[in-house]
């Protein structure tokens, strides 16, 4: 916590006047915000946030009111990935839930809407390699909740459903998988941090509403650093205000259920193609239902936000699913660097956070004896904790320490090209999820379709023009046998 020599409090009138004061403060690097303010800060973990309520003379508080009384200030660090894309580096945390309160609001009177109706967002670029003095905030824009009807109604739902978990006595199950764009995520992992909820006698962890890692990537990539827009699903908002996000995307396939392809591209006016390939229409089929553009992706505004992601499963007549489902590639360096939670008990590590946060919609297709391919229905299915921070956690703690000791690479040479061994864990393994290449292009020498080992790798047979610290980018995957247990019950 930083010691300070705190200013004047300003007085604002108007939202619009803490966003002009707030657009002064972009450019300038921490190091003179700080002489300019005349602050001192110890440590620099909240010195970006507690720079920006200083530059509104904000005196620390815990008031359930906006900062400024207008507006809420909340600063907040995004990054810039491989492929050049921003995104969020966390979640943005909002106000502590009382339980006790939160069991006898309603929505739009309640202190989460009162706090965070409008908040004046800063957002800094998180540079792991540079000084953080040299910091800076790069973006200040005014989010009003109220302006997009179709993220209030999901949003308000969101609420509505963390408030069911503690009428019912049940604050201490509550988890991020639970809802769409706002979270509940925990603030403190001691017994310090436990409060009493009002319909249970048992402790539950101390949380603070906060709004999904996604939905801030989203709001970063759509609203603030550009102006694309992938199609909505949901067209009107009234839509949302008595049914969920996911009971409108059941009630979308339903009619569509247990026909065959040949007769959904009929009904879809879906052109045909001159192809043998099984699964060929799946995604056109799934984004027609849904109402949204794209032949080979889904790519839809709440997905995205919500962290939704969408998969099309193709089975045979015996059952069987071939494919394993690839999850985002990782860094090698990045990877030994995470811790799987950090210090408030919330998921840290980049897998964690994207199985945390992430639900998969998962879209059935089975093949019969005759050839028929039929779609056979849609699953919502979020990663149990027991499974999330057992056998997963067991397999990245494994991927590290392979890392860390340096991987073991063998060339054999019993093909055109020759082909490369490593010892990451496998599908065989049955940890739900395994190691392998994200990129079908095969490199070992520093480019775009490799990444760099932190440790020199344990060669067998290296080529000579083969480097030991470059490797294929690699990413875990969900092991096709999970997923056919997930969804075994749509199959017939």
């Amino acid at each position: 916590m930083g010691t300070f020599l705190w200013r004047y409090y300003m007085k604002f009138k108007t939202k619009d006047e803490v966003h002009n004061k707030a657009l002064k403060i972009e450019g300038i690097k921490q190091k003179d915000l700080k002489k300019q303010l005349g602050i001192k800060i110890k440590g620099d973990k909240n010195a970006m946030g507690d720079i920006f309520e200083s530059w509104f003379g904000k005196v620390k508080d815990s008031a359930s009111k906006p900062d400024l009384d207008v507006s809420e200030l909340k600063a907040t660090p995004f990054k810039i990935l491989k492929n050049g894309k921003v995104s969020a580096k966390e979640r943005l945390v909002l106000n502590i839930i009382n339980y006790v309160e939160l069991d006898k609001e309603n929505f739009f009177n309640s202190h989460f809407m009162n706090k965070n109706k409008v908040i004046e967002m800063a957002f800094y670029e998180y540079k792991r390699n540079v000084n953080k003095d040299e910091w800076f905030f790069n973006k200040c824009v005014t989010y009003e909740m109220e302006k997009d009807k179709n993220d209030l109604e999901i949003i308000k739902n969101d609420w509505k459903k963390i408030q069911s978990f503690i009428r019912k006595g049940k604050a201490e199950d509550l988890s991020e998988r639970e809802t769409n764009y706002l979270a509940a995520c925990t603030k403190g992992k001691n017994k310090k941090s436990l409060r009493i909820q009002p319909n249970s006698k048992e402790m539950a962890k101390q949380r603070a509403f906060s709004f999904k890692t996604s939905f801030m990537t989203t709001l970063l990539r759509n609203y603030i650093f550009g102006n694309k827009k992938s199609d909505a699903i949901v067209k009107d908002a009234s839509e949302l205000e008595n049914k969920s996000l996911e009971e409108i995307i059941y009630n979308k396939f339903s009619k569509y259920l247990n026909k065959t392809t040949k007769e959904l591209i009929d009904i879809l006016n879906i052109p045909k193609k001159n192809s043998n390939t099984i699964g060929k229409y799946n995604v056109q089929i799934v984004n027609k239902i849904l109402g949204i553009r794209g032949k080979q992706k889904t790519n839809a505004d709440e997905f995205e936000k919500a962290s939704i992601v969408p998969k099309t499963i193709q089975f045979d007549s015996k059952k069987r699913n071939k494919e394993s489902m690839s999850l985002p590639p990782f860094k090698f360096k990045d990877l030994i660097n995470e811790k799987w939670i950090d210090e408030d008990g919330n998921p840290s590590a980049t897998l964690n956070v994207y199985l945390s946060e992430s639900k998969f919609l998962f879209v059935v297709f089975q093949m019969d004896s005759n050839g028929n391919n039929y779609l056979r229905g849609i699953k919502f299915f979020k990663m149990p904790s027991k499974d999330l921070n057992g056998k997963v956690k067991d397999a990245w703690k494994n991927t590290i320490q392979t890392i860390n000791n340096g991987v073991k690479l063998e060339f054999i040479n019993q093909s055109k090209n020759g082909i490369v061994h490593n010892n990451f864990i496998g599908a065989k393994s049955q940890k739900i999820i395994h190691v392998r290449p994200h990129t079908a292009n095969r490199s070992y020498v520093k480019s775009e379709n490799s990444n760099e080992l932190p440790i020199k790798a344990q060669w067998t047979n290296k080529p000579k023009d083969f480097s030991n610290y470059f490797m294929t980018t690699q990413s875990f995957w969900l092991n096709s046998n999970y997923i056919k247990n997930a969804t075994k019950n749509l199959l017939e």
